[in-house]
């Protein structure tokens, strides 16, 4: 694939600048800050003063950063926060150079992918593991150690040589990059997008591309490799790790080739082949935080959390267990749509009435006062085709007065008829039913 250019011209453009201030100054805490009232208060100068800074290519991270020590699945690490003016620019240049590199992705990679993301992929592995059972019935699981520490600065600047050719955007990208002395910024805006393309690049393309590994899915520094055997999967093993030692990194040790039937700890789930459970860490930390949390407010927010991750899994009963409250299905609460005009809205695909002539159909429902393109007063015909839902317009009087008077009869909906065609006055054809 080529390189791009003129993405400058995209990052300055004014909807992107201004969108991105909105994302950044979101929400109260935020623009009620010292800094967010700054912002606010001389917003067009701030976007016409970081527009011009990107559009030379002369912009850096002039505020510096402040670092924060975080816990996150049992790890201690330390990110990097920038002010909101330098976010605001990282946003807006990110969000252009992050939809180019986003169509060089292998669909099966999330993590940091606008519309991608932890369930979207776990979906992809249980389509796999239920649709072809038997090509997926091993897998390899691998975790890339301390990734982000010991991302090769030089070969990340390579990549993005090889995706982009404008040389400002680069310059730009390259101070990010090189922001830290090794490795690159886990709290940078840059580094997710730019570190899943060196991924990208040197693993995802050559395992599927090179290889012809067909079930493959990668979320950030976590990969797994589902196999027909335990022989294929200790060769894509091998593969795997001379592509990550080519870049300068390393396999945890806690790697492992194992049946799918023992669950794959994978996404914040152990994932079988036919159900899913809440991985053991997530539901003790839920547990313990509800045990600790006295304020009715914050309560209701971990439980609605934890219901986010657990209503993807088979996890009813844990849920009702630790939060005491039932998880409903949608078809329990009888909820449906209602248009503010009251006109009913029917399902299927619009169909000419002349492609139904001759054709046996059900009609089961039908709206009057419809207005379209061809004029108010219309009536829209609700019918099943071969059990298929499909609709029909009519203006014929006929047509709306018969429609009128089966539903005045008890048990007038559903009926099968088939449409005929009447040919009268000059050259005009009028509908029926038969």
């Amino acid at each position: 694939m080529r390189r791009e250019g003129h993405i400058i011209e995209e990052i300055t453009a004014y909807p992107n600048m201004s969108q991105s201030f909105d994302q950044v100054l979101r929400g109260t805490v935020r623009k009620r800050s010292r800094q967010g009232r700054w912002l606010l208060a001389h917003r067009e100068e701030v976007i016409a003063e970081l527009s011009a800074q990107i559009a030379d290519g002369s912009y850096y991270i002039a505020g510096g950063y402040r670092e924060r020590t975080i816990f996150e699945g049992g790890k201690e690490r330390r990110i990097q926060i920038l002010t909101m003016k330098d976010r605001i620019a990282c946003h807006a240049i990110m969000a252009v150079v992050d939809a180019h590199i986003k169509r060089r992705f292998i669909r099966t990679t999330g993590a940091s992918i606008k519309g991608r993301g932890m369930h979207d992929l776990k979906a992809y592995i249980e389509r796999d593991m239920r649709e072809n059972p038997e090509q997926t019935r091993y897998c390899y699981k691998f975790d890339i150690s301390k990734f982000y520490e010991s991302v090769d600065q030089q070969m990340l600047i390579d990549c993005v040589r090889r995706v982009f050719k404008d040389a400002k955007l680069i310059a730009i990208l390259e101070r990010f990059i090189r922001m830290m002395p090794k490795g690159v910024s886990i709290g940078l805006r840059s580094s997710q997008g730019l570190c899943n393309l060196l991924l990208s690049i040197h693993l995802d393309h050559v395992l599927k591309d090179r290889l012809g590994v067909k079930y493959f899915y990668r979320y950030c520094d976590d990969g797994v490799v589902l196999a027909a055997t335990k022989e294929e999967l200790w060769k894509i093993r091998d593969a795997v790790h001379e592509c990550v030692e080519a870049i300068g990194h390393t396999i945890k040790a806690n790697e492992r080739v194992f049946p799918v039937t023992e669950g794959i700890d994978f996404l914040g789930y152990v994932i079988y082949p036919d159900h899913a459970l809440l991985r053991k860490r997530i539901k003790v930390k839920f547990a313990r935080k509800m045990g600790e949390v006295k304020s009715r407010k914050r309560r209701r927010v971990l439980t609605a959390s934890f219901y986010g991750m657990a209503k993807h899994a088979q996890c009813n009963n844990l849920f009702i267990k630790l939060t005491g409250k039932a998880m409903k299905s949608f078809k329990d609460l009888n909820v449906a749509y209602k248009p503010d005009d009251g006109k009913k809205r029917f399902p299927g695909a619009v169909i000419s009435i002349q492609e139904l002539v001759n054709l046996p159909i059900e009609v089961y429902d039908f709206e009057m006062g419809v207005t379209t393109s061809q004029g108010p007063d219309r009536c829209v015909v609700a019918i099943k085709i071969n059990g298929e839902p499909k609709k029909f317009f009519t203006d014929s009087k006929e047509m709306k007065n018969i429609l009128q008077q089966i539903k005045e009869q008890p048990d007038g909906f559903p009926f099968t008829t088939v449409l005929k065609s009447e040919s009268f006055g000059q050259g005009k054809t009028k509908y029926i039913f038969t």
